[in-house]
This record gives C-alpha cells, sequence and structure tokens, in this order.
C-alpha cells in the first residue's frame, strides 16, 4: 500500500473555505496534535453554550435583569453578588452530570489513545474529556496529563488559600443554596467556590496557574498541527490563546510550518480570528467548516487507517530486507 503525500495547509487555503477531504489529507500523518476546544464540541452533549441564543449568557441576562449575561462570569459580580452566582454555576453543573460525552469527544480520546496528541486544551468546563478517559493535567501532581482545562470545571470546587480541589457533592450543593459557606478540608478557610475561571478573576491561580503557558510554549516546540475546534473567536479569552500560540510560534520560527485549522461549522469564526490578527499572510491557518461530531470521527478514522498502513509498509519493507539477505543452502 502507497501513503498519499501529505499536503500542506498553505495548498488548500481558498474563499470557500478548506474540504474536510483536504484537511484530513493534510493532518492524517500528525503525531504531535495540540487541540483547543471549545462550547462546540460539546453541543450535542447536552450543556448549553454560551453565546447562543437561550445561552449561558442569555439566560444569566434575564434571571439577573443585567445588560449583558456575560457580567455574570465577572469576578466583580461574583463579589457582589456571590450566592446568586453560585446557585447559577449549580445549575450549570446539574447540565454536566446529565449530560453524555459527545461523538467529538470519544475521538479525540480515540486519536489520543493512537498516540498522536501532544495536548488537549480546553476552554470547557464540563469535564467531559476525562469522562472519556483522557487524563487531566496538573503541573505538580499530573504533568504528563493530557487535558488542560484552561477555565476550570463545574464538577469540583477550590479552596483560593491553599488551591485544594474537591469534587463537587450533593452535600456542598445544599450548603451553598443555603448561602452558606463552604469550609476547605486542607486549611479550614470557609471560602470554598467552583472552580471556574470569571473575567478579570483575582483567584485565578487557583484555576489556570502560570505553569499552563510553560507547557504551552513546550507542547508548540514539538507540535506539527494546531487545531481550534468549536470556538467561535467572539470572546476576548479565545482570541488571546490563538494570539499567544502564534506569538510562541513566531519566536520559535515554527510559524510556517506548523499548519493551524479552525473547524467550526460557520465561516464566522475563521473571519473572527482573522480579523483580530495582523499580517494573516503567514498563517498555515485551514477553514474547516464542519462540526466537531463530524471533523474528529473522521480524523480519528483517518489516523487509524494511516496508522495501520504505515506499519504494513514498515513490514513489509523489513520482509524485503530479509529475503535479500537470505542465502539458500
Amino acid at each position: 500500500m502507497e501513503l498519499r503525500k501529505r499536503k500542506k495547509a498553505g495548498d488548500v487555503l481558498s474563499d470557500s473555505g478548506t474540504s474536510l477531504e483536504t484537511f484530513l489529507d493534510v493532518v492524517e500523518g500528525c503525531r504531535n496534535l495540540v487541540v483547543f476546544t471549545g462550547s462546540g464540541l460539546s453541543a450535542t452533549s447536552g450543556m448549553s453554550m454560551f453565546s447562543t441564543r437561550n445561552g449561558l449568557y442569555d439566560r444569566a441576562r434575564k434571571k439577573f435583569k443585567i445588560q449583558d449575561g456575560i457580567k455574570l462570569f465577572t469576578y466583580s459580580f461574583y463579589k457582589q453578588r456571590r450566592s446568586d452566582v453560585q446557585a447559577f454555576f449549580a445549575q450549570i453543573y446539574s447540565e454536566a452530570q446529565d449530560s453524555n460525552a459527545a461523538p467529538g469527544h470519544s475521538a479525540l480520546a480515540a486519536c489520543d489513545k493512537l498516540g498522536r496528541v501532544r495536548r488537549h486544551y480546553t476552554l470547557n468546563i464540563d469535564g467531559l474529556a476525562e469522562v472519556v478517559g483522557m487524563s487531566t493535567w496538573h503541573h505538580e501532581k499530573n504533568p504528563d496529563g493530557k487535558t488542560i482545562e484552561m477555565h476550570g470545571n463545574i464538577r469540583q470546587l477550590v479552596c483560593p488559600e491553599c488551591h485544594h480541589v474537591e469534587p463537587l457533592s450533593h452535600t456542598y450543593i445544599e450548603t451553598m443554596k443555603a448561602n452558606k459557606a463552604v469550609r476547605c478540608p486542607g486549611c479550614l478557610k470557609d471560602d470554598m467556590r467552583f472552580k471556574i475561571m470569571l473575567y478579570d478573576d483575582d483567584q485565578g491561580d487557583c484555576i489556570t496557574p502560570e505553569h499552563v503557558f510553560e507547557t504551552l510554549e513546550e507542547d508548540l516546540e514539538v507540535a506539527d498541527c494546531v487545531l481550534w475546534i468549536g470556538i467561535s473567536f467572539e470572546q476576548s479569552a479565545s482570541v488571546e490563546y490563538f494570539r499567544r500560540v502564534r506569538g510562541i510560534l513566531g519566536s520559535l520560527k515554527r510559524l510556517e510550518q506548523v499548519p493551524q485549522a479552525v473547524i467550526n461549522p460557520s465561516d464566522d469564526a475563521f473571519f473572527n480570528i482573522v480579523s483580530s490578527v495582523c499580517n494573516s499572510a503567514d498563517l498555515q491557518l485551514m477553514d474547516v467548516r464542519a462540526k466537531a461530531d463530524e471533523a474528529l470521527p473522521a480524523l480519528a478514522e483517518r489516523m487509524k487507517s494511516y496508522q495501520g498502513a504505515s506499519s504494513k509498509l514498515k513490514l513489509d519493507g523489513e520482509a524485503s530486507d530479509g529475503s535479500k539477505g537470505s542465502v539458500r543452502a
């Protein structure tokens, strides 16, 4: 079996986007994928998305009668109305408990099992990557973990003082509903909070420590592709992550060597990110207009086939070398 020659991202860009088949041709042989995922990955899992109609921002706006629902996810609002925010987060936790991993989650885990994923950076807070078996990164306890939860995990509480993490339980939920503080089992401070990153979070280091960005730089030193899956790039945080990745690749002189792909059914995501950066012409950036549940299973299947073909070629080569070296008696 003959393997196809890998295409380069720069050869496949067009105004109509990059076809899924062409994207697979580019990425099938990659062995160090760095993957960023947003709410689009969990769109069919039963979790609410943030920016969509009747999504989390819209519900927060109506419930708390605020001009923009994003305000509920700010640290200043949390300090002013802590019990209201905790109650709202408790509803999101209930969604997470009732949710199921989407086909995209399972496919990403399959790519990981094939040894193709260097790291998975998720902006999601649902904890579903761990549900499908992907290990969670921690700078001390599990530095080799695959999934880095950039914005935290709705299934956990954290202590801002000693950074102790506790799995959320019914008892804790009832305590918060009664507007009572949750005591930290580690340092005994009555200050446990949801492990969710807020905008301008003064306690953000207990959610996402700075070690994350050191790990990101190490990952990008060896990455052979960067995927941005299910991210709309409508919020500043995701745009900032893209700019950071671009900056690191640029400093490593790898910007033109490492292809990237925005995978989203809407062309708005690609437009948003290209509009937010300067000199976008030097980006090897593919615009793949597909859902996560379509693109990731196709990628997992293609990588599995590619790996099988590579193994067969290697075995055929070894058999051929062996026959050439054999001598008849």
